[in-house]
């Protein structure tokens, strides 16, 4: 073992005690290899990723289905991890119900929406299609929500009532 590697090692206890440990087995030999250095482009990726994290994050007003699902399924569970000490809430199944307001098919209709699996969805040969809205576009949940005028917050923020009106309303609660 070279003694420039062990004087820089013994500064570390846990250095010293691998180079002792190490040299009195075998002649061990350390080598750095700097591993970017002549890189073509290294230096001015490095540049361009410290410009790039100081740059605001994009962030989206609207959510996907997926991520408004993510979100909801998230609430609803954390409520029934911490349940209610009423007698009444007793039981032991999770759902949306706790958090839902509104009639049974109002319900349902915000939880297809929520999951995306409403009632237009059809699989073809194992992909995802959907029935025709009014407008003559496929009824997907996103297109749905878009064709009403409404917000994708509008299904997990508690205003699901505004919604479930919109989708009457509009006449496309048979797609949901």
């Amino acid at each position: 073992m070279t003694d420039e590697w062990q004087t820089s090692w013994n500064n570390y206890d846990t250095g010293r005690k691998i180079c002792n440990t190490m040299s009195s087995k075998s002649r061990v030999c350390f080598q750095w290899i700097p591993s970017h250095v002549g890189v073509f482009g290294n230096e001015e990726a490095d540049v361009l990723a410290k410009e790039g994290s100081a740059l605001p994050s994009a962030s989206s007003s609207e959510l996907f289905t997926s991520e408004i699902y993510s979100i909801h399924k998230a609430i609803a569970n954390s409520a029934w991890k911490n349940p209610s000490t009423h007698d009444w809430y007793a039981g032991n199944r999770p759902g949306l119900s706790l958090q839902s307001v509104g009639t049974r098919s109002a319900q349902t209709a915000l939880a297809r929406l929520r999951s995306g699996l409403i009632k237009s969805l059809k699989f073809n040969d194992r992909e995802k299609t959907f029935s025709s809205c009014p407008c003559s576009c496929p009824a997907s949940p996103a297109h749905i929500i878009d064709c009403i005028g409404a917000s994708t917050r509008q299904l997990w923020s508690g205003e699901g009532k505004g919604l479930v009106e919109l989708l009457e309303r509009h006449g496309v609660m048979d797609l949901v």
